[in-house]
Formats: structure tokens, C-alpha cells, sequence
């Protein structure tokens, strides 16, 4: 293991004794000129932690090693495209954020407590979630400036993709469901809200009617005076672990409790239905603004790679002299 430098506190004048050092940090990555801090490198791995616990039984030290590696991956990342940003002289206004938040809070229906409060769902403030806007748009502009001139959707690559879609549509369907939330705060470890999720499965399994309990319990605010309707999805409109619960489940049977970023579930299919057919034309836009951000999110990888061969980057974990 590579030792770690450690930013310290020193006296004004005289050298301060060795007990008396105050490490308030430390280096785990040098980029040119910039470093990566282990705060921020553990600040981030907490809030994924808490987003997507480890599953249970899986190996919860080595994931959450593996998943530190990954997050100092991003933020050396991070450190590269910031001194991109100087040089290109791109800026995120405020008034850019702002609009985004309105807009977010208008399609989902909330207001700005009800926004927090699904921050916070997980395990995120305002402010770190308009500094994430704040990262994306600025993303944005650096693909509009170095990345998007790569990029080129043919007809052919258009109409290979829909041929190979034709194929699977007869498989793909979308589900109508209610589900019963159960939260977990922020810092909580889950188990008071797993053990009411528990009681009111036993309840449901009794023959109590689901849309009269999940009124009653319930602790989605968008879906609980609707006795927990969704409605009609399709696949990628919810998280992953909902979503693989929902589309594996059998019509009218209850599952969960089901863990996801939110609480904890259950879950009831009412109905498996057709997906909306879509006319050749509107096949085709989906396809090709698919096509595009795949190839967009390929270049804009290859893109980040290329700023790293021309870095000089020294990590001081997860490397490969460990």
C-alpha cells in the first residue's frame, strides 16, 4: 500500500512537534496540478452506500472498496474536465440551474419541500443536487464543444436497429401496478421501515384490500391517496430494482418487501399490457436519438480518456502497485 500525504496544520513560525499534527486530510490523487481529497472521495461513497446498499449476503467491504475505486475514477475525471472548462471558458449560470430544477419540479408535480424531501430519499440536499446540474450542463457544453462533431447517425445504422427492434417488440410489454412505500430516512438503517413493510404484507396476504391499506399507510405522497396507483410503465421508467420486481412479478400477485433507493415496497401487477405501437416515423426518431446518445456517451468517454494520456495523474490508491 502506497503511503498517503497528509495536509497538516503547521505552526506560524516554530515546527510544530510531531503529536501535535492535526491531519485534516488527505491526498489519494494528484491530477496536473489539481489533487482529489479522501473526504471527497468518502463523501460520495456514503451517499452511494446509502442510495444502493450492498445486497444482503454480498461481500459489504469488498464492494464498497470496488466502489471507492470506481468514484476516484469519476472525480480524476472530474479534476481533468474542470481544467477543461477554464480553457474553453465555459460558465453555468444560476438562471440555467434554476430552470432545470423548475422545470423538474413541474413534470414531477412537487414543490420545493416535496422536492427536498425526495432528496433527501437519497441521501442528497439541494445544494448537492443542483451542484450535480450543475456538473451535467456543464458536460453538455463540453460535448456541444469538443464531442458532438464526432458523432454521425447514418439512415443504415437507423434502419439495422429497427429491424433488429421488430424482432423483439412481440416480447415487450409494459405493466400496470400499485406498490406501498415504506421510507427510510436519510442516516436510517431501514429496518423500522422493512419491519412495517413486513406487517402490512401479512395484512394484504389476509385478503385486506390493497388500495384501501396502501391509503392508509402508505408513505409515497404522489401515489397514496390514489390507494398507491402507478398506473401503466414501461421498462427504464423506474429503478432498477423496482423495475425488475414489477416485470417479473405475475399478474395480481403481491411482492416485496422490495429495497430501492426510496424505502421499501410492496408491489401489486394489476395488469401486463401491450407497449403503444409507434408509427415508422416515430420508430425512427427514437431509434436514431438513442443511436446518437449511445455514440455521444462513447466519444465523450473516449474523449475523457484521451485528456487522461495526456495528464500526469498519480493515485495513491487503488492502484495498481497496491
Amino acid at each position: 500500500m502506497l503511503a498517503l500525504a497528509l495536509l497538516t496544520i503547521a505552526a506560524p513560525i516554530a515546527a510544530t512537534p510531531a503529536d501535535d499534527t492535526l491531519v485534516i486530510d488527505r491526498i489519494v490523487a494528484v491530477v496536473n496540478k489539481n489533487v482529489v481529497l479522501e473526504s471527497e472521495v468518502e463523501g460520495l461513497l456514503d451517499q452511494m452506500m446509502q442510495a444502493d446498499p450492498v445486497p444482503p449476503g454480498a461481500d459489504a467491504v469488498k464492494a464498497r472498496a470496488a466502489r471507492k475505486c470506481d468514484i476516484l475514477d469519476e472525480l480524476v475525471a472530474e479534476k481533468l474536465l474542470d481544467d477543461e472548462v477554464k480553457k474553453l471558458r465555459i460558465d453555468v449560470t444560476d438562471a440555467e440551474i434554476d430552470r432545470v430544477v423548475q422545470g423538474t419540479m413541474q413534470e414531477h408535480g412537487l414543490d420545493e419541500a416535496k422536492l427536498k424531501m425526495a432528496l433527501a430519499r437519497q441521501g442528497l440536499t439541494l445544494d448537492e443536487y443542483r451542484e450535480g446540474l450543475k456538473k451535467q450542463l456543464t458536460k453538455m457544453k463540453i460535448i456541444q464543444l469538443k464531442v458532438k462533431n464526432r458523432v454521425q447517425i447514418t439512415d443504415q445504422d437507423v434502419e439495422a436497429k429497427k429491424n433488429q427492434q421488430k424482432i423483439l417488440s412481440s416480447l415487450d410489454y409494459h405493466v400496470k401496478a400499485r406498490h406501498i412505500l415504506f421510507v427510510v430516512p436519510p442516516g436510517d438503517d431501514g429496518k423500522a421501515a422493512k419491519a412495517k413493510a413486513v406487517a402490512t404484507l401479512a395484512r394484504l396476504e389476509k385478503g385486506e384490500d390493497f388500495a384501501a391499506v396502501a391509503k392508509e399507510v402508505s408513505e409515497d405522497p404522489g401515489t397514496k391517496d390514489r390507494g398507491g396507483d402507478l398506473g401503466e410503465f414501461g421498462r427504464g421508467e423506474m429503478v432498477p430494482e423496482f423495475e425488475k420486481a414489477a416485470f417479473t412479478a405475475d399478474v395480481g400477485k403481491l411482492i416485496g418487501p422490495v429495497h430501492t433507493a426510496f424505502g421499501w415496497h410492496i408491489i401489486r401487477v394489476d395488469a401486463r399490457v401491450a407497449a403503444p405501437a409507434k408509427t415508422d416515423k416515430d420508430a425512427g426518431d427514437a431509434i436514431r436519438t438513442a443511436l446518437f446518445n449511445q455514440a455521444i456517451d462513447e466519444q465523450f468517454r473516449q474523449y475523457v480518456e484521451e485528456l487522461k494520456r495526456d495528464a500526469h495523474i498519480d493515485k495513491r490508491i487503488c492502484s495498481a502497485a497496491e
